[in-house]
């Protein structure tokens, strides 16, 4: 009882003052991590019981590093407002890991995939031991047996074993995969959809070995076809025959018909207006339509387009699409009708195969050549975009090559193989430097080069070509000065950019290039400036200054435009 009254009545002092010595890096770390520096101690008594506490935590956290014989000189004094807790650590030698045997039985013995995971865990033979490393092991065998189907999975042999004299530690997990299942029977929410359409969309059949990524492939499918607002893709072992795990795909119809509205400028277009409708699904079958009319004070467009999805909703698409468009650019004026047949197919590595057939009639005059040809132009392209970093991407490129040709037996007016070759490079050093380059390459061979329409023709200069220079004003010139386009265009350009903060840059840039009738005549054109960069909600803003430098007379031109760098 008086030892009662004597702790009741010592005053209460303030968390404890932690110092630390004779430990370093992630050993000092992992004892500062284990010591409870935030208690109030009401006596001596609770102080040394503190103490004592300490040490046992110090020893744990020690020896969860492999330091099994360090050792702690603690002292802890009481002054009239705190504690003052001093631990001098010697944390003698570290174990080392000796040996480590990792073996699989069960289905999973042949696994490729688990083999190879178990090259690469984080506890290996000859580094020092810690016991996160030991535990982290297991629970990476563990999640990965999971994620490819094998269930039950289990550990037949878990142990550790530390022989603290000899300074070593030998590992052995063992574990029992189990038997490994398969994926069942997939079945869907009500939608508008026929069950024979939706099962294309499905990646893997029925009975075909769990993966946990084949069903986050159906999710991610079932979202980019566009056809659902929303989609959740669930699966149940309890629901199904044994070893077979039934696939529930929940779906959320989205709205049948969109209207869109835009508004933008650009430097070589002007003010632009844009209007679109979309009907995501005409049919069960996921057909779909889309019509699009483009106003701008020198271009006009109407276009249409029905899509049928083919053995693969998502990558392989037939596409019908037919197009009006009147365009009057400098010295060249054009109005064109054409009617396209398209099959457009992604494949795994991320590029894009285009086969066409293109009907195009176009009434032209270029200076002041006047002329109207019909072309029938089969045509396929190859294309490759990848990027990172949202609407602003930080890094990425772009690749297009496409080859159209046209020929007289064949019903157009003209022959004509036209090839174009594109390719954009944007790449980060850290977060401030940004370098982005661009080829762009095109020829047309031609038996007619006068009734070769505008449209096939090669123009350079403005805002995606040579800055400093007015769209499409480059390029060969007839006796009058006007320029009437070329067979071959050679342009380049590179560009600098440095991050202020990071919604705003500073750019720098060099263009060059021309479109030329004969490569004995190609004259390169240069440009040169600077400019800002803004990532506005909308996508990235570009404002630039640039000077025609290759030219005596030096033409200034303000450029401005909205959207991806490609």
């Amino acid at each position: 009882m008086a030892l009662a009254l004597v702790v009741a009545s010592a005053p209460a002092r303030a968390a404890v003052d932690l110092m630390l010595t004779g430990a370093e890096g992630a050993l000092a770390d992992n004892l500062s991590a284990h010591i409870d520096t935030q208690v109030a101690l009401e006596s001596d008594l609770a102080g040394r019981f503190y103490r004592d506490q300490v040490r046992e935590s110090l020893q744990h956290a020690a020896e969860a590093l492999g330091y099994y014989q360090a050792q702690f000189d603690i002292t802890l004094e009481a002054s009239p407002e705190d504690w003052q807790l001093d631990v001098a650590v010697t944390p003698g030698p570290r174990i080392r890991v000796r040996r480590v045997d990792v073996r699989i039985t069960g289905d999973g013995a042949d696994d490729r995939v688990l083999a190879a995971l178990r090259e690469r865990l984080p506890l290996r033979a000859g580094e020092p031991l810690n016991h996160a490393d030991y535990e982290r092991s297991k629970r990476a065998l563990a999640n990965e047996a999971r994620q490819r189907g094998y269930f039950d999975d289990r550990f037949s042999t878990a142990e550790l074993a530390v022989n603290v004299e000899a300074g070593w530690a030998e590992a052995t997990l063992v574990m029992d995969t189990g038997e490994r299942y398969a994926l069942g029977d997939v079945t869907f929410s009500a939608s508008p959809f026929r069950e024979r359409f939706l099962r294309r969309l499905v990646p893997f059949e029925s009975g075909s070995p769990y993966t946990a990524g084949a069903v986050a492939d159906f999710n991610r499918r079932l979202l980019d076809s566009g056809y659902f607002s929303d989609a959740q893709v669930e699966t149940r072992r309890d629901a199904g025959p044994p070893g077979r795990v039934p696939v529930r795909a929940a779906v959320t119809t989205r709205e049948r018909n969109t209207v869109t509205t835009g508004a933008g400028y650009s430097t070589d277009e002007g003010p632009r207006l844009q209007l679109g409708y979309q009907r995501h699904y005409v049919n069960d079958r996921g057909h779909q339509l889309s019509s699009q009319l483009r106003l701008s004070t020198v271009r006009q467009s109407v276009e249409a387009r029905y899509e049928i999805p083919l053995a693969d909703p998502i990558n392989d698409h037939l596409t019908l699409s037919t197009a009006w468009e009147n365009a009057d650019i400098e010295d060249t004026s054009s109005e064109r009708y054409s009617v396209r047949l398209a099959r457009r197919q992604t494949f795994t590595s991320g590029w894009t195969r285009t086969q066409s057939l293109r009907w195009l009639e176009e009434r032209f005059s270029v200076g002041v050549e006047r002329g109207r040809s019909r072309l029938i132009l089969p045509g396929i392209s190859f294309s490759r975009t990848r990027s990172r970093g949202g609407l602003d991407p930080d890094w990425g490129d772009q690749q297009r090559y496409s080859l159209e040709v046209a020929s007289e037996p064949l019903g157009s007016d003209v022959d004509i193989a036209r090839l174009r070759l594109d390719n954009t490079w944007l790449r980060s050093l850290g977060k401030a430097h940004r370098f982005k380059l661009s080829a762009h390459l095109g020829g047309v061979a031609t038996s007619d080069f006068e009734q070769t329409p505008t449209s096939l023709r090669f123009f350079a200069g403005g805002d995606q070509s040579v800055r400093g220079f007015a769209w499409r004003s480059l390029g060969p010139e007839d006796d009058n000065g006007d320029v009437i386009g070329g067979r071959y265009l050679t342009t380049g350009s590179g560009e600098y950019s440095y991050g202020l903060s990071d919604d705003w840059r500073l750019a720098t840039f060099v263009d060059a290039g021309n479109a030329y009738r004969d490569p004995s005549a190609f004259d390169p054109a240069v440009g040169t400036g600077f400019g800002v960069r803004w990532s506005s909600p909308v996508g990235p803003l570009r404002l630039d200054l640039a000077w025609g430098v290759s030219r005596d007379d030096v033409p200034f031109r303000l450029h401005f435009s909205i959207g991806p760098p490609f």
